[in-house]
């Protein structure tokens, strides 16, 4: 597919999943281009917990309702670290943003669908319990989680906002 019809086609999709399971060739190119994200002053402070075992899927399926989660056949939970750079500055949010737009985005032109997950991760009670599951350090923060497959029900939500309706050029 032709990189701006990446873009194009790319949408969240909150279904469930077929039963497809994804090649680890295509597991492997969804986490290279994690890794090829642009990252600020060259400190790596995302890091992945790749998954594909069905039984921990399955566990974080029920940790996290809804999604597709729990029929997804591969898992991606995006961490971060507070490293600092440059004038004590951290770019943590801003490396793993970029991370997880590389990933939806090759995740569309392998023909597959996925969903950024976060919101539900800044309760308290359901991150310690994706922490506890998935034995992640402390120094991490967990950041988001993208069930990763190939759509049950594929479909588009509503069309995006136009340049007219968000740009304006020059001054507002």
């Amino acid at each position: 597919m032709e990189f701006f019809d990446v873009i194009k086609h790319r949408y969240s999709y909150r279904g469930d999943f077929t039963s497809k399971q994804l090649s680890e060739e295509d597991i492997n190119k969804i986490l290279k281009a994690a890794i090829a994200a642009p990252i600020s002053m060259n400190i790596q402070t995302t890091s992945y917990v790749a998954i594909t075992d069905k039984h921990i899927i399955s566990k974080l399926g029920d940790i996290i309702k809804g999604n597709g989660i729990a029929t997804a056949p591969f898992v991606i939970v995006l961490l971060s670290e507070n490293l600092s750079g440059f004038s004590s500055m951290n770019f943590e949010v801003e490396n793993y943003s970029a991370a997880c737009a590389n990933i939806l985005l090759s995740v569309t032109a392998l023909g597959y669908s996925s969903v950024w997950t976060d919101g539900i991760l800044r309760a308290k009670e359901i991150n310690d319990a994706v922490r506890h599951l998935l034995k992640i350090p402390k120094n991490k923060t967990i950041r988001a989680v993208l069930p990763i497959g190939e759509a049950k029900d594929p479909h588009r939500g509503e069309d995006k906002d136009t340049i007219d309706d968000l740009v304006v050029f020059n001054h507002y």
